[in-house]
């Protein structure tokens, strides 16, 4: 068992394991007829008929107004066809608006668009609802020859009716209009905001918007966007405005300056009482543009936390090209770690120029306490400690020198970087931007790790080897079709603790703990780096 920071995998489990039971009812809102069965030979109309005519059986907080001591599921429309656990498989057409208020339900009711089809919805709505599922649905009022200019997808936590929580969107795609425009004014009228989720426990995984206002939204606490792509975008590419919540592997690119906002690829701020605490931001990719010709192109600052204060974040692996100061800014953090990111400028020369990696006190003069800012590349820092292992790049010739093509944003390290092996691989994360393991110390700067041609850290293709039992306590065992190996334990450090060319590995002078445990392939100089606990 290969154990790795990112939760992804475990939300798929979680997700695949509430949909494997239930009923699959079918809507086809171009042949189907509200008095068939929802079968595939007898299927309903559009989804928004289906939710009018009461097919859907849930529950109600009660009473009214919502208090959390006294609350109660009511059930509604009992006996209803349409029950927790179920699937509705939308085909191929325009399925209506999808607004729910009070819907709860004991499972997960997935909406889901069958395989192949295009299935669109105009908007969606959860307002105080519980345990719904989106999945590789369109979200767009354009088909409809609308533009709402308000919220495509909207998760909200309501102070009369009650709180909104475990909502998944998955695989979605939506966007205000298919190509971006050209004006402000159009931006202004037309764009809608893309997920607005005010509820806890919501994810957000591989959906894909385009040209929208402020792209997803996380209001709420434990909730998870990941894999998401934000294209074409004025305001903010993202808010984390909760506690507890996790963005990784997302693409945000291609800010469009419409009005006075300062736009963010990722912002947050503690105002209006909002508590923003042990965040992670990792894996993001955030380009201010691709095209420097692009219409309406503006400034956009990256990773920007105001108005703190913000405690026990971590901000690893991101990758930011933004032509403004703040590139990461933290305003008052207490036990922040800022490791491993490449921040810089794409145009250093022309003003603004400079962009920075910042801590700094509050803005009413309470300090910033025991950050640890590491093993990150960025034109300027802004920190007055806790700082090691950084590298200030400030020119053309400094990004020609280390990346292989800086002017189309591909920031991987060049085989002469000075930036190989210049790290620190204490609470560094083991793997880089793209999951390639970093391996023992000394790691890369930056959020890539460079991958040699001839001694690479990609798996062994078709000869992985497998560790059994993890976690392990006297002894491991080696699982593996390598005819010609070695084996080296690590500790976290990097500190190499033995060597063997055994398939069972003594294990009993090893302590309590976290480790590595890494391959070599002998015929072809390749190797694998797995992450191990002794009990």
């Amino acid at each position: 068992m290969t154990i790795k920071k990112s939760i992804l995998p475990l939300i798929a489990f979680l997700i695949l394991s509430t949909s494997l039971f239930g009923t699959t009812f079918h809507l086809d809102p171009n042949n189907g007829s509200i008095t068939n069965d929802g079968s595939v030979q007898n299927p309903w109309p559009s989804l928004e008929e289906v939710l009018n005519a009461g097919l859907i059986e849930y529950h109600k907080n009660s009473p009214i107004p919502y208090d959390a001591a006294s609350n109660q599921f009511a059930m509604t429309n009992q006996g209803a066809p349409i029950k927790a656990g179920d699937t509705l498989l939308l085909l191929d057409g325009l399925h209506g608006d999808l607004f729910l208020r009070n819907y709860n339900n004991l499972d997960f009711i997935t909406i889901k668009a069958k395989k192949n089809h295009r299935a669109i919805l105009k908007s969606v709505r959860f307002q105080a609802c519980s345990n719904w599922r989106l999945e590789d649905l369109i979200i767009s009022s354009e088909p409809y020859d609308d533009y709402i200019n308000y919220r495509l997808i909207f998760i909200e936590s309501h102070n009369w009716h009650g709180p909104s929580y475990k909502i998944d969107i998955i695989g979605c795609e939506l966007f205000s209009a298919d190509q971006p425009w050209d004006t402000a004014e159009d931006w202004l009228t037309k764009v809608s905001s893309g997920i607005h989720a005010s509820g806890d426990s919501v994810n957000i995984i591989n959906n894909k918007l385009r040209n929208v206002d402020m792209g997803i939204s996380l209001g709420g606490d434990y909730s998870n966007a990941i894999n998401n792509e934000v294209i074409n975008f004025s305001g903010d590419g993202m808010r984390v405005l909760g506690s507890h919540c996790l963005l990784e592997k997302n693409l945000i690119k291609n800010c469009y300056k419409v009005d006075d906002n300062h736009d963010d690829g990722i912002q947050s701020f503690t105002t209006n009482g909002n508590i923003v605490d042990h965040n992670i931001l990792r894996s993001n990719i955030i380009l201010n543009y691709e095209d420097p010709n692009q219409p309406l192109l503006g400034a956009l600052q990256g990773i920007g936390c105001f108005d703190g204060f913000y405690n026990d974040w971590i901000v690893e692996n991101n990758l930011i090209i933004t032509n403004h100061w703040h590139g990461i800014s933290f305003y008052g953090a207490n036990r922040c770690l800022i490791i491993n990111n490449t921040v810089l400028d794409p145009s250093p020369d022309i003003t603004p120029g400079s962009i920075w990696i910042r801590i700094q006190d509050h803005k009413d003069g309470r300090p910033s306490t025991d950050c640890i800012v590491k093993n990150n590349i960025s034109n300027k820092f802004v920190v007055d400690d806790a700082l090691s292992n950084n590298m200030i790049l400030s020119d053309y010739n400094d990004y020609a020198t280390h990346f292989v093509d800086y002017i189309n944003n591909d920031f991987h390290l060049k085989a002469n970087s000075s930036l190989i092996d210049a790290g620190d691989f204490q609470l560094a994360p083991s793997e880089d931007i793209e999951g390639n393991p970093r391996g023992a110390n000394p790691i890369d700067i930056g959020c890539y790790e460079y991958q040699s041609t001839t001694s690479t850290y990609q798996p062994l293709a078709n000869k992985s080897f497998y560790i059994s039992p993890n976690p392990f306590d006297q002894q491991i065992n080696i699982q593996t079709e390598l005819k010609h190996f070695y084996i080296s334990i690590l500790n976290l450090k990097g500190n190499l603790l033995s060597n063997s060319s055994s398939k069972i590995i003594n294990t009993s002078a090893l302590s309590s703990g976290v480790y590595f445990i890494k391959i070599l392939d002998k015929e072809t100089d390749t190797f694998e780096i797995q992450k191990i606990i002794k009990l």
